[in-house]
C-alpha cells in the first residue's frame, strides 16, 4: 500500500513540476482509492500545498499577484459552504464525487484547449468576473476532491495566459486553496489525516520532494504535448476507477 502511494506521489510530483498543475488529477484518485475518500482529500490538499510551495520558490519572480488575489479570494470564500455541503456525505458517494469530479473536470479541459485550437472567442483577460467564477470553481474541486487545477487552467485557454506566468501564478494559488481546504474540512467536516506512523510519513513526504526533482530534470527534455498525454491518461484512469468503486460500494 505504501509503495502504491508512494507511486502516485510521485507521478503527481513530476507532472505538477513539468506542467504547472496535475497533482491533484493524477495523484488524487488513486490516492483516494488507497487511503480512504475523505483522508485521502485531505493528504492531497497537504501534499499539493507541499508540493506548489517548493515550486513557488524557482518561479515567484513570474507571479502575476493581482490574478492570485482575485483566484484566492473567490476560492477562500467557497471552502466553508462547500465543506458543509460533504460534511455527512457517505464514503461510497464521496468516492463517487471524486471519480466525478476528475473526469469533467479534465473533459472540460481538454474540450476547451480544443476550441481554442479552433479560434474561438477568448475571455478577456482583464476581465474580473471570469477570475471570481475560476476561483469559485477550484475552490470547490479542492475541497471535494483535491482537485483545483482544470477550472484554472481553462481559464488559462480561454485568456490567452502565457503558460511560463500561468504555471507561476498557479503555485501560490494552488498552495493557498489547498490550505483552505484542509482548515475548512478539519474544522467543519470532522476529517483527519490518514493514520501513518513516523516512517510511513516521512516517506511519503520524501516523495513529494524526489518527484519534484524527477520533474525538475524531466522539464527541458520532456515536450508539452507528451506531458498533457500522460496527465489525461492518468488523469481519466484514476478518476474512472474511483468513480467505479464508490457506485459499486453504493
Amino acid at each position: 500500500m505504501l509503495a502504491l502511494l508512494v507511486l502516485a506521489i510521485l507521478a503527481g510530483g513530476v507532472l505538477q513540476r513539468v506542467s504547472g498543475m496535475g497533482f491533484g488529477l493524477v495523484a488524487g484518485p488513486f490516492i483516494v482509492l488507497i487511503v480512504g475518500p475523505l483522508e485521502g482529500v485531505l493528504f492531497v490538499n497537504l501534499a499539493g500545498a507541499i508540493a506548489s510551495t517548493l515550486i513557488l520558490g524557482r518561479v515567484v519572480r513570474l507571479v502575476e499577484w493581482r490574478r492570485y488575489g482575485w483566484l484566492t479570494l473567490t476560492s477562500t470564500l467557497v471552502t466553508v459552504p462547500a465543506a458543509l455541503l460533504l460534511r455527512d456525505a457517505s464514503s461510497a458517494a464521496l468516492k463517487v464525487t471524486v471519480g466525478a469530479v476528475v473526469i469533467a473536470a479534465m473533459t472540460l479541459a481538454v474540450v476547451t484547449t480544443r476550441l481554442r485550437r479552433e479560434d474561438t472567442h477568448a475571455v478577456r483577460p482583464d476581465s474580473r468576473w471570469p477570475l471570481a467564477v475560476t476561483g469559485a470553481a477550484s475552490g470547490f474541486g479542492s475541497v471535494a476532491a483535491g482537485i483545483g487545477g482544470p477550472p484554472v487552467a481553462v481559464y488559462a485557454v480561454l485568456t490567452g495566459w502565457d503558460p511560463r506566468r500561468f504555471a507561476a501564478t498557479a503555485q501560490p494559488f494552488f498552495a493557498t486553496n489547498a490550505v483552505a481546504a484542509l482548515v475548512a474540512k478539519l474544522v467543519l467536516a470532522d476529517a483527519s489525516f490518514p493514520p501513518f506512523d513516523g516512517l510511513q510519513w516521512a516517506t511519503v513526504l520524501l516523495s513529494i520532494v524526489a518527484g519534484l526533482v524527477v520533474g525538475d530534470l524531466l522539464a527541458p527534455r520532456v515536450s508539452a504535448s507528451a506531458v498533457r498525454r500522460v496527465l489525461v491518461l492518468l488523469a481519466y484512469v484514476g478518476g474512472a476507477a474511483t468513480l467505479w468503486r464508490g457506485l459499486a460500494e453504493l
